[in-house]
């Protein structure tokens, strides 16, 4: 195990804590994360017809394998889900979409493998979809990265009749927040963001670690990045967060859409175990960084819950850091039909 991975497990290590992990069941009959108390507001609940594109897109992928997985298995049921009798799947033909995903912290860190939905990507793109990836500083606040955002959509050239939508996965989700309100200008070229596991609200895990970070690991060589401005973690705080959300009204000319994580002990990496046990004093439902009301935009679409881990959502860890991502359960996230079902969603609201 490399020495940077080494000091991740080590931090990691030092910030058990000892509460029961709950059941599917207990995470499912609790009141749905965006109906809690300090939820965010204004987030319109579309899970029942997402669900109809999720599982859809997922049968046809499970057609012909013979260890097929229950679509609810990968997409929670939270009993409040509202039920509807339509026909759920997309309308066709789709309209393509420029689709630019922002990495979040540390990405730029680890290379490749890091790079949300980067195998999805590659196979979505023959479906007409183009694709783009803004690899942020791994290391660097909001606002340091949220100017690299605009660069790169200065450079855009438009394409009127394909809408651009930015997909935030962790902390690339703030960056484009503070990318919106910051460069206004820029931000009438874009059409939608998604919010993946986005760091929205912050974390309380900023609060706990911010100390440990600033004295240690700030200093530490990581992989492909650099020191960074020194932001990053105390612009992933809770209350910086949610007091940078409140002063900032987000554009109203462009449409939001989050989806939210979180899972049970067998379906979290070693590598995140002990922040996902830490996380559970702050709630029984959360994906080892993220609590999940917190990764919801205000005035957003919720599309669903996925039963992941921060990492599963959207990246391939497992395939270069095998120890780091090992899960009790090896049942691999369908990460492709996520991303696939979030672009027919889209393509067809945006229509």
């Amino acid at each position: 195990m490399k020495a940077s991975q080494s000091l991740n497990v080590l931090v990691l290590a030092l910030l058990c804590a000892c509460t029961a992990a709950p059941t599917v069941d207990e995470l499912t009959r609790a009141q749905a994360p965006h109906l809690v108390a300090g939820a965010p507001d204004g987030v319109t609940d579309a899970r029942d017809r997402f669900r109809g594109i999720f599982c859809s897109a997922l049968e046809q992928r499970q057609r012909l394998d013979a260890a097929r997985v229950e679509c609810d298995t990968w997409l929670h049921r939270v009993d409040d889900e509202p039920v509807t009798a339509e026909d759920s799947s997309p309308a066709r033909p789709m309209q393509p979409l420029e689709v630019i995903f922002v990495t979040g912290a540390l990405s730029e860190c680890y290379g490749d493998v890091a790079r949300p939905f980067r195998a999805a990507g590659e196979e979505l793109a023959a479906a007409g979809h183009r694709f783009h990836t803004i690899v942020v500083d791994g290391r660097s606040g909001t606002e340091t990265n949220a100017a690299e955002i605009a660069l790169y959509v200065k450079d855009l050239a438009a394409d009127p009749g394909m809408p651009r939508v930015l997909v935030g996965y962790s902390k690339g989700t703030s960056d484009i927040l503070q990318f919106l309100v910051d460069y206004p200008i820029f931000a009438e070229r874009v059409d939608a963001v998604v919010s993946v596991a986005g760091s929205v609200r912050g974390s309380p895990l900023a609060e706990h670690y911010e100390g440990v970070y600033d004295l240690i690991v700030s200093h530490f060589p990581l992989g492909h990045c650099d020191a960074g401005d020194g932001e990053l973690v105390h612009s992933l705080r809770s209350d910086v967060r949610t007091e940078w959300l409140n002063e900032n009204p987000l554009p109203d000319h462009l449409r939001y859409y989050s989806v939210a994580a979180f899972t049970t002990q067998d379906f979290v990496a070693r590598g995140l175990g002990h922040t996902w046990k830490s996380l559970l004093q702050h709630g029984h439902r959360n994906d080892g960084q993220l609590l999940p009301q917190d990764t919801l935009i205000p005035g957003s679409t919720l599309l669903g819950y996925v039963n992941a881990d921060h990492w599963a959502v959207a990246l391939d860890l497992e395939s270069e850091h095998e120890f780091i991502a090992h899960r009790p359960n090896p049942a691999a996230f369908p990460r492709t039909v996520l991303i696939e079902a979030i672009l027919d969603y889209v393509s067809v609201d945006l229509r």
